[in-house]
């Protein structure tokens, strides 16, 4: 089983190595297009709170497709422990790391300014600066504008990426044999929009599928240690 699921999250992983295969430069957003606003809407549900109605809608098909009740019990804690942990992982490995994202380094750039200048502010007042900066920047979209503003955190690891992947974990590790793919698929564009909207660089993306796989797996266990005390299996 594990060699399996070593597997699939190898192919999520070479989604930032394509990226890397066709040299990963930014220059601004001059190369987004109408249809890229799908992108943006995809990488939303991975954001906190449309997450929340992300891991709803997967809790109610669990009740479907999941063979009995106990099973689907099981499903959700899974996935809910293993997103909880995801985000408990990744705050601390970004305040340790301490890494800029790719559209703060370009403001920084752009303003003859430095980001440690820049994360030396509290959030409000990097959202205010992304405002002000980013509303002069006639390639850069409004809505994604406003996704900048309110992803002004550390860069690496990516969060969404690991939510996305510890939720195929969790998934896979449950039983659940068709779910786990529909995941897997959009775990892969949650991870390719994160690099194409410059939130995230390929490696922050790597780091998240690794912490995903650790939260998802943690995730398992403790739900199988709940469930032996509480004599659910």
């Amino acid at each position: 089983m594990f060699k399996r699921l070593s597997l699939y999250t190898l192919l999520l992983c070479l989604v930032p190595f394509f990226v890397w295969g066709f040299t990963y430069h930014w220059h601004g957003n001059n190369q987004l297009m109408e249809w890229d606003y799908w992108l943006y809407l995809l990488t939303e549900t991975g954001s906190v709170p449309y997450a929340l109605i992300t891991c709803a809608i997967f809790a109610l098909l669990f009740r479907f497709l999941f063979e009995n009740r106990k099973q689907w019990i099981m499903g959700v804690i899974v996935m809910g422990l293993s997103v909880l942990s995801t985000q408990v992982i990744k705050t601390g490995l970004k305040t340790v790391f301490a890494e800029p994202r790719p559209f703060t380094v370009y403001l920084a750039e752009k303003t003859e300014s430095t980001t440690d200048a820049f994360y030396h502010q509290d959030r409000s007042e990097r959202a205010k600066l992304v405002d002000k900066f980013y509303s002069t920047q006639t390639d850069t979209p409004a809505w994604l504008k406003a996704h900048y503003e309110d992803e002004t955190g550390y860069s690496f690891p990516s969060g969404h990426t690991a939510a996305s992947v510890a939720s195929v974990v969790a998934l896979y590790l449950a039983g659940e044999k068709r779910l786990w793919k529909i995941a897997l698929i959009l775990a892969c564009f949650i991870a390719f929009s994160r690099m194409y909207l410059y939130v995230h660089y390929p490696t922050d993306v790597l780091g998240g599928a690794v912490v995903g796989v650790i939260s998802g797996y943690i995730g398992y266990k403790v739900t199988l240690r709940m469930s032996r005390h509480s004599g659910m299996n």
